[in-house]
């Protein structure tokens, strides 16, 4: 029951990551940073998947999909900008980590828990590149400051 409760959890997080990703990068005019937000939907995506298959594999029902369906409409106020994207991905990425972090100490064996490790890996290497993306934004002008100088 725990185990199937953790998977579940995990589960729900993933599908949310991966739409939210997608909904960052629908919005994101940056042709790298959109790139980037389309493979990590994409590899949440697999994620939930391969979740989904072991609740299967230990359960022996169907696995529960998502309830919330993925909505094409505009980001909230305040997510125009590529340096509030960044910052709200390294937020949910955060959040993701700790539910690895806390369905690992529950689950200790199995293929299950190796899934687990490998996808908590994922999600720590998305938050150091998250972080660096975040510290590269600091450096670069945003094209109205460009010109600014310029005309100066």
């Amino acid at each position: 029951k725990i185990r199937e409760r953790s998977l579940r959890q995990l589960l729900e997080d993933n599908f949310k990551v991966a739409r939210h990703c997608r909904k960052l990068a629908e919005n994101i005019e940056d042709a790298s940073l959109k790139y980037y937000f389309q493979n990590v939907a994409s590899r949440r995506s697999q994620f939930a998947m391969e979740i989904a298959e072991e609740i299967s594999y230990y359960g022996g029902k169907e696995p529960y999909m998502s309830s919330t369906s993925y909505e094409r409409n505009r980001m909230e106020q305040g997510m125009d900008d590529q340096a509030s994207a960044v910052r709200k991905a390294l937020k949910i990425n955060k959040d993701s980590l700790e539910l690895y972090q806390n369905a690992l100490c529950q689950i200790h064996e199995g293929s299950c828990r190796e899934i687990l490790l490998r996808h908590k890996a994922y999600i720590e290497n998305g938050i150091f590149e998250l972080r660096s993306i975040k510290t590269l934004l600091k450096y670069v002008p945003t094209s109205t400051e460009g010109s600014k100088e310029r005309v100066n």
